[in-house]
């Protein structure tokens, strides 16, 4: 390496992941869990690597795609039971998010921060300044400490929705014809909290107009 030359690090654990797998002839658990998929470390870091790393590289790519092929089921079930597990304990889906006010305009089971973003986007629509209600809300959301607290549960669910997807997603769709319920829900939940959490971090500043 020249003097003065970045340091790829994540190269650098690649690599390790790559002696490893060399010694025990097992597919790394980064590579399985997600960390680094195969197909990040095919598309954006084969070229980094040194030519005897980019010949293990093609030997591991050739060893997880049998090993997904054989397992596709085991990987539908541990998708199955780890997403059914982040949905029943969603931080966005606490106790301090249900107002009375808000959740009874909606059905009982939806999650309390979309009915919150869906009324304070009707109210940013159609503030009413004779409206206690309007106020009420305004001040809630507008409160920076409450807010943090919003986003700091909505950056909490994107984060392990995101695990989730890349540890689940490309293995199951390119090796099966039939992608379950579970990804697509999990991608959509992930575009809706992504879209709340620019939306509640610009309503603090929120004011109506004069």
């Amino acid at each position: 390496m020249s003097k003065g030359e970045i340091i790829d690090f994540v190269v650098l654990r690649i690599e390790n992941e790559l002696d490893k797998y060399e010694k025990t002839e097992t597919i790394p658990h980064t590579v399985l869990e997600g960390t680094y998929s195969i197909n990040e470390i095919r598309d954006h870091y084969y070229h980094k690597l040194q030519p005897r790393y980019q010949k293990l590289a093609d030997t591991l790519y050739k060893d997880y795609r049998k090993h997904i092929s054989r397992n596709i089921g085991s990987l539908r079930k541990a998708l199955r039971r780890e997403y059914t597990a982040l949905v029943n304990n969603l931080a966005t889906d606490h106790d301090s998010f249900r107002f009375k006010e808000i959740t009874n305009l909606y059905r009982p089971t939806m999650n309390p921060i979309r009915a919150l973003y869906y009324q304070t986007r009707e109210l940013f629509r159609r503030f009413n300044p004779e409206d206690p209600h309007h106020y009420w809300l305004k001040d809630l959301i507008t409160d920076r400490e409450y807010n943090n607290i919003i986003l700091d549960a909505l950056g909490r669910d994107i984060a392990r929705l995101e695990r989730v997807i890349k540890r689940y997603y490309m293995p199951i769709v390119e090796n099966s014809n039939e992608i379950p319920l579970e990804l697509f829900h999990a991608r959509q939940t992930l575009k809706d909290f992504r879209h709340y959490y620019g939306f509640f971090e610009g309503a603090l500043h929120w004011q109506p107009d004069e």
